[in-house]
């Protein structure tokens, strides 16, 4: 068989939404033609078409009037079947591709299958501003946070989980102490007095906002303006240990605040 066949079997598969429809039907129980045009918005002859190309290429057979999937024919119904969620996924999370940046390389696959993504929109600007807020505020167990800006919200969340007795550990940049230092000052100097919570400079500008605790973690992603576009949040194990140890490698690269402060100037 030529390259150019193959390509004229994917193409079969792949041209027409109901070819697949018929296919997916097949998989789940054979059926007759009548049958596949009462579970798909398509003619009788456009079924009777499709069975026929799909008989073509030994997909399908058709035993006691019924069309049953061949082996072929289900292996080209699952991995085509792989390809479309895969599709779904990247239109999904494409949002985040586009904001997070290097990070974005080493997350862990259970990402992809277990994430739910809150993404920004102009309808809806604040929505992952407000998902990455109310995980922090949510927070079971030590937490460790990693951010980019600093905010009012985030501050108030912080504040309501020391009084839990929640313990914070958290990387900021220069940036973000700089503002505190103007806007915040009262909080900023109220949380190096605290001793539930411990604060870091990165010897860089972050690019990322990330949340950790015992439930799993939530990852912020932020376009040029510093203004979060996407909130990704995942409750599973794997991503969990993926994040506490994206947060050491980073808190190692960073000077603790106290004495970022009382360095001479």
């Amino acid at each position: 068989m030529t390259r150019d066949a193959v390509h004229r079997d994917i193409q079969f598969l792949t041209g027409s939404p109901a070819r697949f429809a018929v296919v997916s039907a097949l998989a789940e129980s054979p059926a007759r033609p009548c049958e596949l045009c009462e579970r798909i918005d398509a003619t009788r002859t456009t079924i009777q078409r499709i069975l026929a190309g799909c008989s073509d290429r030994q997909w399908v057979r058709k035993v006691d009037g019924d069309y049953r999937l061949t082996l072929t024919g289900r292996r080209m119904y699952e991995r085509y079947a792989a390809l479309v969620n895969e599709a779904e996924r990247a239109r999904e999370f494409g949002p985040l591709a586009q904001y997070l940046g290097p990070i974005g390389d080493e997350l862990p696959d259970i990402v992809f299958d277990a994430g739910r993504i809150t993404v920004s929109s102009e309808q809806t600007p604040l929505a992952p501003v407000n998902r990455l807020t109310d995980w922090f505020a949510d927070a079971e167990g030590p937490v460790k946070t990693i951010s980019p800006i600093v905010a009012a919200t985030f501050n108030e969340a912080a504040a309501t989980l020391l009084e839990r007795g929640v313990r914070i550990e958290s990387i900021i940049d220069d940036g973000v102490l700089e503002r505190s230092e103007r806007e915040f000052r009262e909080e900023l100097e109220r949380g190096i007095d605290h001793e539930s919570i411990e604060f870091y400079v990165h010897e860089s500008s972050l690019d990322f906002g990330l949340v950790v605790d015992d439930r799993g973690c939530c990852l912020g992603a932020y376009d040029d303006g510093n203004n979060l576009r996407v909130a990704l949040v995942v409750e599973d194990p794997v991503a969990r240990e993926w994040a506490i140890d994206q947060f050491e490698q980073y808190r190692a690269a960073a000077t603790p605040l106290g004495t970022v402060l009382s360095a001479p100037e």
